[in-house]
């Protein structure tokens, strides 16, 4: 019978495991019937063996038991195990007798450092791994949320306030009672002997604005007493700076009356500058300026006539320089209008100095602004283009002049295609056509609408600055703007224009906006509003 590949490999591993005593490989016996590495083949001439045929079941051959082919003797050198190498089994039988004793184990090392002692339990010298530099790390979204717990739990989450250990018992009950004052049972005497430390504490703040719209007057007196002695620690310009202390200070202002006032603007008045800078100090000023009398604020903002051009140009500053526009008596400003004429160029074209022009042209009248408009029509044409400048621009066009706006309009008409594609100045031309049409002096800018009409259609043929700025990303929007302000025989003439121009202006992306704008806003000219009247 045929034996395959594999049956025969099968058959030297077999032969080299049952080999024990090193030598030549012996061969490999074919004739042994009861050998379980050959595979008999089917013959070919019986049925039932080709393919869709019946397939006979084949009967396994018995086993025989193993014959014992190695030599005892040639054992004996080795011991009473086999060299190392060769296969463990089968072992020669055991001798008669008692069963022989095991190995002795391999001696135990004691644990070294780093191995923890609940691993090995009992066994001495085991102590934990020494911490890392980075406790946190591999810990997870878990570990790290109950490490915030925690530090809320010990008090370092309070702005601006302490531990719970250096703190007074009467600001650890307010911190219990998270500056409720219904929850707690301290009155406002009680917290007094530690103001200045309920001031600076978050949850001490909340509990002092609370309990100080309810107080007497005597223990208000009694608050501003303490913020404002000469021997206090912090004193009220650093409570004004503070980030829970200057909410105490802008409650001060709310709930004292007049010479209470006075006496807190009398602490506060040689450091308005830089509390006007600060963070946290300039909101204590701005509440100051909007809660006292006319002649404290002058005395407040005499402190600012020297840094009106710093505190201008700062991101905190400028705000309190607007808050004294918006609450003074225009005749009290002109420190600041001063300061703003000596450099209207750069200060326009600034973040926060545009703003502090644009207060100027809200409250201040004309007169007192004439060298100061004069100066901005000067550089009216690089303003309108300008990132900041351009709502300088169009706040004049808002609150200026009748010659101020004729100017600018002039202005705008001759660079109208230049402006119109302008990010910037695209917005200025939109004002132009809104002034004139619903503005203070519309019904004497009817002429100057007009013009910019014409400048914008032009002859009404592809050489116009219509056809570009219909197609263009910001031009549409002038043109869109033209429409929707547009008067009388105007709107006749946009809407003819329009409806002459080629397809593809038309049927441009930005061209499609303008021809719906046209359809649902001119109605009165189409062919069916037309046939319906």
């Amino acid at each position: 019978p045929a034996v395959t590949s594999a049956a025969a490999a099968a058959a030297a591993n077999a032969a080299r495991s049952t080999n024990m005593i090193p030598g030549p490989p012996q061969a490999l016996n074919l004739s042994d019937v009861h050998s379980p590495m050959k595979v008999p083949v089917p013959d070919a001439k019986r049925k039932g063996g080709g393919r869709g045929g019946r397939t006979p079941q084949r009967k396994a051959a018995p086993h025989a038991p193993p014959t014992q082919d190695y030599d005892p003797a040639a054992l004996a050198a080795f011991g009473s195990y086999p060299p190392y190498g060769m296969a463990p089994t089968p072992y020669p039988p055991a001798a008669a007798g008692p069963c022989p004793m095991p190995p002795p184990p391999m001696p135990m090392y004691p644990m070294m450092p780093f191995m923890y002692p609940t691993m090995y339990p009992g066994m001495a010298g085991a102590q934990p791994p020494p911490p890392t530099g980075d406790s946190q790390k591999g810990r997870g979204k878990q570990g790290k949320q109950k490490d915030t717990k925690d530090k809320k739990r010990r008090g370092k989450g309070n702005k601006g306030g302490h531990s719970d250990l250096n703190c007074s018992p009467e600001l650890l009950m307010v911190r219990n009672a998270q500056g409720n004052s219904a929850k707690t049972k301290l009155t406002l005497q009680e917290a007094l002997p530690n103001l200045l430390e309920f001031a600076q504490d978050q949850h001490g703040s909340r509990f002092l604005q609370n309990k100080l719209d309810e107080a007497s007057p005597e223990d208000r007196q009694l608050v501003f007493t303490g913020i404002c002695a000469e021997d206090a620690d912090p004193d009220a310009v650093s409570l004004a700076k503070d980030v829970s202390g200057n909410f105490v200070v802008q409650k001060l202002f709310d709930v004292g009356d007049p010479d209470q006032k006075k006496q807190l603007c009398e602490k506060l008045q040689p450091e308005i500058p830089s509390l006007s800078k600060d963070n946290y100090g300039c909101r204590v000023v701005q509440k100051a300026i909007g809660a006292v009398s006319k002649d404290l604020q002058v005395f407040l903002a005499s402190s600012l006539q020297n840094n009106v051009a710093d505190c201008i140009v700062n991101m905190h500053g400028n705000h309190v320089i607007q808050k004294c526009i918006e609450q003074m008596p225009p005749d009290s400003v002109s420190f600041i209008i001063h300061a703003v004429e000596h450099d209207i160029t750069s200060l326009a074209s600034h973040i926060y100095g545009c703003r502090v022009i644009q207060r100027l042209l809200e409250h201040c009248g004309a007169a007192q602004l004439t060298e100061m408009l004069e100066r901005i029509l000067v550089n009216a044409q690089a303003l309108a283009k300008n990132q900041f400048g351009n709502y300088v621009v169009q706040h004049m066009l808002e609150h200026g002049r009748l010659q101020d706006k004729e100017a600018i309009i002039d202005i705008v008409k001759r660079n109208i295609l230049q402006f119109s594609m302008d990010k910037h100045s695209s917005n200025v031309v939109e004002k132009c056509f809104e002034i004139a049409t619903i503005g203070e002096h519309a019904s004497q800018l009817e002429a100057e609408r007009a013009q910019l009409i014409d400048a914008v259609l032009g002859v009404g043929d592809t050489t116009s600055p219509l056809c570009e700025m219909m197609t263009h990303r910001y031009g549409n929007y002038v043109v869109q703007r033209m429409m929707e302000h547009s008067r009388g025989t105007e709107r006749e003439r946009i809407f003819r224009t329009l409806n002459a121009l080629p397809m593809d202006y038309r049927s441009n992306q930005h061209g499609m906006h303008i021809m719906n704008a046209l359809q649902k806003g001119f109605r009165e000219f189409t062919p069916d509003q037309a046939s319906g009247s």
